[in-house]
C-alpha cells in the first residue's frame, strides 16, 4: 500500500512540474491527445479535495445525492474542456489571456490552475443546489442579480468560494468567520422574512460592518442558507408560495435580461446606427454577446467567458488588437447599460 501511494505522489508531482507545458499546449491549439488526458488528470486531481471539502461540511448536500466525489469532480471540470468552433479552448484561453504564461514559473502556473479548478468546481456545486433544493438555489442567483446594483456589498472569491463582504472597510480576514446560526441571529434583530433581497443584502452589509472580532467576509451559500430560513419562519405557508410574494427577482431570469437587452439595444439603435453610422447588423451583434454573457453568469455557467471570447465566436479571425481598437470601448459601454437595465427591470417587479 505504501509504495502504491509513492507512485501515486509520484505521479502526480510530476504532473505538476508539467503545468506549464501543458497548459502552453492547449493554449497553441497544438495540444496532442496524450496532453490534453493530462491536463484533464491533473484538474481533476485539483477538484477532488476542493469538492470533497465543501460537501463534507455541507449538511444540505452531505449524502443527499450519494455522490461519489471522484465522479462529480470530473461533471465540475467538463466544461472547462468544452471545445468551441474555431479549434480552441475558450475557458482556458479567457482566463489565461490576463496573465503572461510564458513568464510564469511552475509553481505560479499551478497556483493559476487551482484557481480556474476550484471556479468551475463552485458552478457545479451551484447547480448541485438546484438539483437538491431549487428555493436555495433560486435565492442564490437573485442574490448575484440583485449585487449588479448594490454597491454597499462585493462578491469575492477565496479558494474558489465565492463569499460577500461589505464595501469600503477592512474585511478582517484574519478572524475566524460567522456560521449559519450565528449569522440568522445577528441578522434576526433586523429582519421578518418578509423583506425583498435587496432590503435584506442591505441589513446584511450593516450587520458585517458592526463585526469587531469575527470575519466580515461571508459564504455566500450561508448567507442563502439564513435568508431561506427567515423566509421560511416568517409564515405557516408552503415555502415556495411565501417566495413568489417576497421574491424580488423573477423566475424567469432570460425573460429579464432578454426584456432588459432589447430596451437597451432600441436606445442604442438611436445612439450608434443612426447617429454615427455604426452598422445595425455589428449592433445586433454586440447585443447577442452580452445576452449571453448576462444568461451564462446567472445561471451559474461560463463565469470566466469574457466578452471578447464570446465575440469571437461571431469573428473567429478577430485579433487581440482588433478587439481593443474596434469593440472593447463600445461593447463594454453597452453591456454596463445593459447591467443598469437590468436593474431597473428587477425594481419594478
Amino acid at each position: 500500500m505504501t509504495r502504491t501511494k509513492r507512485v501515486m505522489c509520484s505521479n502526480e508531482l510530476a504532473l505538476i512540474n508539467d503545468t506549464k507545458k501543458l497548459l502552453q499546449s492547449i493554449l497553441s491549439g497544438k495540444q496532442f491527445e496524450v496532453e490534453l488526458n493530462s491536463l484533464v488528470h491533473l484538474c481533476h486531481s485539483l477538484a477532488i479535495p476542493y469538492v470533497a471539502k465543501r460537501l463534507n461540511k455541507d449538511s444540505i448536500l452531505r449524502g443527499t445525492l450519494g455522490l461519489d466525489v471522484s465522479d462529480f469532480a470530473y461533471d465540475c471540470i467538463a466544461d472547462l474542456f468544452a471545445f468551441s468552433g474555431s479549434g480552441q479552448f475558450p475557458h482556458f484561453h479567457a482566463y489565461f489571456a490576463a496573465f503572461p504564461l510564458a513568464s510564469l514559473s511552475d509553481a505560479e502556473a499551478v497556483s493559476h490552475l487551482r484557481r480556474l479548478v476550484f471556479s468551475h468546481a463552485n458552478q457545479g456545486i451551484f447547480r448541485l443546489y438546484n438539483q437538491v433544493d431549487p428555493t436555495l438555489g433560486k435565492i442564490i442567483r437573485n442574490v448575484k442579480l440583485a449585487l449588479q446594483e448594490f454597491t454597499s456589498l462585493e462578491l469575492v472569491e477565496q479558494f474558489g468560494e465565492q463569499r460577500l463582504a461589505p464595501s469600503g472597510c477592512d474585511q478582517l480576514i484574519q478572524f475566524r468567520t460567522l456560521d449559519a446560526v450565528e449569522l440568522e441571529t445577528g441578522l434576526g434583530k433586523y429582519l421578518h422574512g418578509t423583506e425583498n433581497i435587496p432590503f435584506m443584502l442591505g441589513k446584511l452589509a450593516l450587520f458585517l460592518r458592526e463585526q469587531e472580532y469575527t470575519s466580515r467576509v461571508v459564504s455566500l451559500t450561508i448567507v442563502a442558507i439564513v435568508f431561506r430560513s427567515l423566509y421560511k419562519r416568517a409564515a405557516d405557508v408552503d415555502l415556495n408560495q411565501d417566495m413568489e410574494k417576497v421574491e424580488t427577482v423573477s423566475d424567469d431570469l432570460n425573460g429579464v435580461i432578454r426584456k432588459a437587452v432589447k430596451s437597451t439595444m432600441k436606445r442604442a439603435q438611436n445612439t450608434y446606427a443612426r447617429k454615427k453610422n455604426m452598422d445595425v447588423g455589428l449592433l445586433e451583434v454586440y447585443f447577442r454577446v452580452i445576452e449571453k454573457r448576462f444568461v451564462l453568469i446567472h445561471s451559474g455557467d461560463g463565469v470566466e467567458v469574457g466578452l471578447r471570447e464570446l465575440l469571437k465566436e461571431h469573428f473567429p479571425d478577430m485579433s487581440a488588437d482588433e478587439y481593443k481598437k474596434k469593440h472593447r470601448s463600445r461593447l463594454e459601454y453597452l453591456s454596463r447599460l445593459t447591467g443598469l437595465e437590468v436593474g431597473k427591470e428587477l425594481r419594478e417587479i
